[in-house]
């Protein structure tokens, strides 16, 4: 009797371990399956070329990556147009898994972080607060990827430039599809900078002078023509004003590729405090790098030293 039970028990205990082994085995199956990774989400902007505009605010009020929401977010109104030149404001974290996401999406407000109105706004160089936007979610075209075991920067590219569009003295963002089109969406482990210096911006005969970084083969000439969003250059991947009287420029969050680099002169023609294009400018190197095809790679920075000789067209 006493070997019969020692018999019973030993086959329970045998089910009970291998039953254990088995749930073991499945949860870890799991996990590997679902393993996610941290990502952090940040916002940026390339400069907006209206000599009018003083400032740029947004507010956000959710932001969602693969349809997950970053948890604890706070309703945030932040100047846009201040963080260029690879300045950027952080939005959140949340864990992704490895990967393509599927969307992501920016949620603005119609009222500021204070509850007031607007929540999206100009202020133009009078001081007025003028209204570009009321609520609106943007479904973002571009994807990133995430990568495995790092940690992964997201980061959005409002691009104010293509985004936001005047009429008189009203502004507006452009139609929320051609908006969704123009908000980068890149891993910054993946980019890399351009940045440059030109010795003779004064050969460029205007107000303001812009650096526009395209992929290799992708301008044409009729880029200079704008849009029907009223919008020039409307196809480049960023661009830099030239600073004056240094002439410096910075281009950032290049995802890893082959580029061309055109430059644009502006002026004041009407004195309507708005900017006008008035001529491409011709530009070489003091190297051997081809402004017409040059290679930006991941975590690198492409430094050019430029002169200009004239303007093109003329």
């Amino acid at each position: 009797m006493l070997f019969k039970n020692l018999s019973r028990l030993g086959l329970l205990l045998g089910l009970i371990l291998f039953v254990s082994c088995s749930e073991d085995d499945g949860m870890e199956e799991t996990n590997t399956g679902g393993e996610t990774n941290a990502a952090a989400v940040y916002i940026t902007d390339s400069p907006i070329d209206e000599s009018n505009v003083d400032a740029v605010f947004i507010t956000v009020s959710e932001v969602k990556v693969n349809g997950k929401a970053i948890e604890g977010f706070n309703e945030t109104t932040l100047e846009i147009s201040s963080l260029t030149q690879g300045r950027t404001e952080l939005l959140g974290e949340l864990a992704l898994k490895a990967g393509t996401t599927s969307d992501i999406s920016l949620v603005l407000s119609e009222t500021d972080a204070s509850g007031n109105g607007p929540g999206n706004y100009v202020v133009t160089s009078g001081g007025e607060k003028i209204e570009i936007g009321s609520a609106l979610e943007i479904n973002v075209n571009d994807q990133v990827e995430i990568i495995e075991n790092m940690q992964n920067e997201v980061v959005l590219d409002f691009d104010l430039r293509k985004s936001l569009k005047s009429d008189g003295d009203s502004y507006s963002f452009v139609s929320e599809s051609q908006l969704e089109s123009n908000i980068r969406a890149v891993n910054s482990m993946n980019t890399g900078i351009v940045t440059g210096s030109v010795n003779n911006t004064s050969e460029a005969n205007g107000d303001v002078v812009v650096a526009y970084a395209y992929l290799e083969g992708a301008f044409e000439e009729s880029e200079t023509n704008m849009n029907g969003e009223g919008v020039n250059f409307s196809n480049a991947v960023s661009s830099s004003v030239v600073s004056d009287p240094n002439g410096e420029f910075e281009i950032h969050f290049l995802e890893e590729g082959d580029y061309e680099l055109h430059f644009a002169s502006y002026s004041d023609e009407d004195s309507d405090g708005k900017l006008e294009f008035t001529s491409m400018v011709e530009a070489n190197t003091a190297s051997n790098i081809d402004l017409s095809g040059f290679t930006v790679g991941a975590n690198s920075e492409v430094n050019l030293q430029i002169s200009f000789t004239g303007l093109l067209g003329l």
